[in-house]
């Protein structure tokens, strides 16, 4: 094969079907736990179709596929996705170019650098992942002397370091692959000689072909970018592009055509899709969107999902987010204690007016910063009424953060908690990602905060744990329930106990689970 298209064993999962497990692998890798048994029960390798191909892949990489085809320059024999546990098999004396899509290679990204350092027991899954990948190529190269490119959201991570070397990575591409990524593997292929970082570029979405084969949890992009200006976000900076109601289209086809029948609609906030500015829906295109792709029943559609909403617009266009609602509720594959619940991830990120109006001006809109709390609690409210459960992020350590900042995060906490709502909360550490205004400030650490900040972890998780969790721990078989039952103590005695944060929040946290246990 020609070109192979490959990404950590990490991102070539459906995990059981449920994305919400996939952030699990940005906790540590205990060195006790063998990557056998986390291959066969956490991340199994998705199903293979023809040969080493496999049947459904991470949508970026389907994009790249398609790129690389559609340009010409290769036709769809010479190119494969193959699961990384299978390169040895593939790759050969004919392999030129091997590219590599990752999210988080270093473990630097909001969960995994949280979570792996909240546990003690190790780096993330996700970077000892894609160096189990690196390895295996920096080897297969040495004797095959094929080019690597890596590429995807967590390539920064790569070049900010200056591991390319390391790693063995010929070229790295920055951005938005569609365009480029047929110029950079051209050059490889005809032996130029290609190096450093290439830029992506911001394509319009008319110039971004069709899938070719099905995506992984059936994704399909809607909308690219966002616009509202984030300061500590990357897709909040970029500029906000709705996809072709056609191409959407299109796309689902292949999916559905190809062996899925769920279908997650990717974008920053479904409300942007056919938007002109992003606090203002465009009703009849985001009503229009669901009516095509609900027609789309006929040809095998059972599930239907949607990655991500913004609350101020939820609320501030009620009847428009029930009318959602009501259809995605008929299509879940979601339940809370037996009973269908839609999901969707929401930026909740704090309870301070004050970090609202310093560092996400644009995420209350059309409201003022200062309603902010009010509008999170009403939002949430207003579509737990259709049984639309959110997972909602907040960020601990944003650069300014003060104790009366972290005291109205706990407040709002309050707030959710009061008016009995089932939102799952996802605390996490200020992380400075790359292509953010914030890329410069630290990294927030857990011995830099206040107990007040360290009170969000323990409050967001108890909470987690009491709505969420006995439905959880439920599923576990009688072997892992022994087997927690003997581990967890080991662990609340030794690493739990290294580190006084650790063992102020770790200590709550155990106490709720063993409730469950």
């Amino acid at each position: 094969m020609k070109i192979l298209l490959t990404a950590p064993a990490t991102e070539m999962s459906e995990y059981n079907g449920n994305p919400a497990i996939a952030f699990g692998a940005g906790f540590s890798k205990p060195w006790f736990i063998p990557r056998l048994y986390l291959i066969r029960s956490f991340y199994k390798p998705v199903p293979r179709d023809t040969g080493y191909c496999v049947k459904y892949a991470p949508l970026g990489l389907r994009r790249i596929e398609a790129s690389l085809i559609d340009s010409g320059l290769v036709s769809k024999d010479d190119v494969c996705i193959v699961h990384p546990d299978y390169l040895e098999d593939v790759i050969g004396s004919d392999t030129r170019v091997v590219g590599i899509s990752t999210k988080d290679p270093l473990g630097l990204g909001y969960v995994s650098t949280t979570y792996s350092l909240m546990l003690g027991l190790g780096n993330p899954i996700t970077n000892y992942e894609f160096n189990n990948l690196m390895k295996k190529l920096k080897k297969l190269k040495k004797k095959y002397k094929f080019h690597v490119v890596l590429g995807g959201a967590g390539a920064w991570q790569v070049y900010r370091f200056g591991l390319q070397e390391h790693y063995g990575i010929d070229v790295i591409v920055d951005g938005e692959g569609e365009e480029v990524a047929p110029q950079v593997f051209s050059k490889l292929l005809t032996g130029e000689t290609l190096g450093g970082v290439v830029k992506g570029t911001t394509p319009d979405p008319s110039m971004i072909p069709c899938i070719k084969g099905a995506t992984i949890y059936g994704a399909v992009e809607i909308t690219r970018g966002c616009g509202r200006g984030c300061k500590f976000c990357t897709p909040t900076m970029a500029k906000l592009r709705t996809f072709p109601l056609d191409k959407v289209l299109r796309d689902i086809e292949v999916n559905l055509d190809n062996g899925q029948e769920r279908i997650m609609l990717v974008t920053e906030d479904l409300f942007l899709y056919g938007a002109r500015i992003p606090w203002e829906p465009n009703v009849d295109a985001v009503k229009k969107l669901f009516e095509k792709v609900l027609a789309l029943k006929s040809r095998g559609l059972e599930y239907l999902q949607v990655t991500h909403l913004n609350l101020a617009v939820a609320y501030y266009r009620r009847e428009l987010t029930k009318w959602v609602a009501e259809r995605l509720l008929q299509h879940t594959w979601y339940k809370l204690h037996g009973k269908p619940v839609a999901t969707v991830e929401v930026g909740i990120e704090t309870g301070s007016p004050r970090l609202i109006e310093k560092h996400m001006v644009g995420k209350p809109k059309p409201y003022k910063p200062a309603d902010w709390p009010d509008i999170v609690v009403k939002s949430l409210s207003f579509m737990e009424e259709y049984d639309w459960v959110s997972l909602g992020t907040i960020i601990v350590g944003l650069p300014g953060e003060e104790v009366d900042d972290a005291i109205a995060t706990l407040e709002l906490i309050d707030s959710i908690e009061a008016h009995g709502l089932r939102t799952f909360l996802v605390p996490l550490l200020f992380i400075p990602l790359e292509h953010s205004i914030l890329k410069n400030k630290p990294t927030k650490t857990f011995d830099e905060l206040s107990n007040v900040q360290l009170e969000v972890f323990t409050r967001c998780w108890i909470h987690n744990l009491r709505v969420w969790g006995r439905g959880f721990f439920k599923n576990y078989s009688m072997l892992g329930k022994a087997l927690f039952k003997l581990i967890a103590p080991l662990y609340m005695h030794t690493i739990a106990r290294k580190y006084n944060w650790r063992k102020h929040v770790v200590q709550e946290i155990y106490r709720e689970i063993q409730k469950l246990i």
